[in-house]
């Protein structure tokens, strides 16, 4: 059966079918430009996957260098701390041998001084006209010793001779041989005369403190006991 259509569906179909060669053409074109864009986008994601690959490529090899650069630094900072503690090491022993050493030299000389004052009479005995006595610090005695010498040629006022005498004191250590000695001439022999001459400021008493002082600073240990005039 026959459909019957309209004049005014007809001239639209007319419409459409003129119309129809410019949209297929319009058609061509946007598919030629999808086509385009397609290959376009093809190339930027083909360039953008190189991009990747050669970024990652330089973040591996700068990575590596990092690694081996901290692997050299760990290495360096190793080797100093071994050689820092072989040093620590070489001066410890050194030290330690050096403290050894001195010890067995203290040990020597301590028991030098013990067999050299084994040797000496104990108590020691006070020589003949010693009037003071002081021990330095390793035991040597450093003695005052009074001389008495008899002065024949002194006169008196009265014309003849009469019993004078010279005095001497000495002081002497028996470690390092320090000497000093005061001396007064032509004195009437009497226990006055001789106070008189051990406590004068400048004369005994002056020896005793010069003896004194030289028995707190000297080290020298005890000889065999020397006494001169």
């Amino acid at each position: 059966m026959f459909r019957i259509i309209s004049t005014a569906r007809l001239a639209e179909l007319d419409n459409l079918t003129s119309a129809f060669p410019m949209v297929r053409s319009k058609c061509d074109g946007l598919e030629k430009d999808l086509e385009k864009e397609q290959r376009r986008t093809t190339e930027l994601t083909a360039k953008a996957e190189q991009d990747t690959a050669r970024f990652r490529q330089e973040l591996a090899d700068v990575t590596q260098q990092a690694d081996a650069r901290v692997a050299e630094a760990r290495a360096s900072v190793q080797r100093a701390q071994q050689q820092a503690t072989a040093l620590i090491d070489g001066a410890t022993k050194r030290a330690n041998d050096i403290e050894r050493r001195a010890d067995q030299k203290v040990r020597e000389l301590n028991a030098q001084i013990e067999q050299l004052k084994a040797k000496l009479p104990h108590p020691t005995p006070n020589p003949e006209g010693v009037v003071a006595r002081y021990q330095n610090l390793v035991g040597a005695l450093i003695d005052l010793t009074l001389f008495v010498t008899e002065d024949t040629n002194a006169e008196t006022g009265y014309g003849y001779s009469s019993k004078a005498v010279d005095l001497k004191l000495v002081s002497l250590c028996s470690g390092c041989g320090y000497r000093e000695e005061e001396t007064r001439e032509q004195v009437y022999d009497n226990p006055e005369a001789r106070t008189s001459f051990l406590e004068n400021t400048y004369e005994g008493a002056k020896l005793k403190r010069w003896a004194q002082e030289h028995a707190e600073m000297c080290r020298a240990v005890a000889l065999p006991l020397q006494r001169a005039a």
